[in-house]
């Protein structure tokens, strides 16, 4: 919201081989596989490309019917359930990045590699809240399911946060430090370990119970 991608760019480095989303190995004992998506390749605020940026407008006015291109209006006026997610502060995710992602965590499964996915937009209804969701989350879920090679998400852009399990994955939502009063800290650690990933998240939050199947330790 605050830079424009080449400023991002310059400081943070955040392209690697020209591409906004990519995946490494930390460490080549390790079969752990870091995927990194751009939530906002396709965007209003600006898409990965001018293109892509013009092809968001066009797809949110025709899932909108209000004034997307005005503030000061409630967006998601009339949208129900998770329909609410088409308001002009998401995004969506392009045929090309979903064609790397499958391929990606298809080669994953195939090395008998755990991959963890990061990136800023939810993809779990019930991880959320449905304004927040990925335009397009139900193709990034079919194929997370369909490689089998996923254990985690991390996500934010829900302030109050959120988690759930889905086909086994666990769907993080992280807490703002918005949130946080006066003294009070903000953080997360995540240590993985070769049969577990545990998480601990700081105390000003507010996560459900965790509930479901857990085949890690999640703390």
């Amino acid at each position: 919201y605050n830079f424009k991608r080449h400023q991002l760019e310059g400081v943070l480095k955040t392209k690697t081989d020209g591409a906004t989303w990519y995946s490494f190995r930390p460490s080549a004992v390790s079969p752990l596989r870091v995927v990194v998506l751009d939530s906002y390749d396709v965007s209003t605020i600006e898409g990965s490309t001018e293109e892509n940026t013009k092809t968001a407008s066009t797809f949110l006015a025709q899932h909108n019917p209000n004034d997307i291109h005005s503030f000061g209006v409630d967006w998601s006026a009339g949208l129900e359930g998770t329909e609410r997610r088409f308001v002009p502060y998401g995004g969506l995710m392009s045929d090309e990045q979903l064609s790397w992602l499958k391929q990606t965590l298809t080669a994953a499964a195939a090395a008998g590699e755990a991959a963890v996915i990061l990136l800023h937009t939810p993809l779990c209804p019930g991880s959320c809240n449905p304004l927040c969701l990925l335009w397009n989350y139900q193709d990034v879920l079919d194929i997370i399911k369909e490689s089998e090679s996923v254990v985690a998400v991390f996500a934010g852009h829900d302030h109050d946060g959120g988690y759930l399990v889905q086909d086994g994955v666990h769907h993080f939502t992280l807490p703002s430090p918005l949130l946080c009063l006066g003294e009070e800290l903000a953080f997360a650690t995540v240590d993985l370990f070769k049969d577990r990933l545990v998480v601990k998240i700081g105390r000003r939050t507010k996560l459900p119970p965790l509930r479901g199947r857990l085949p890690f330790n999640v703390t």
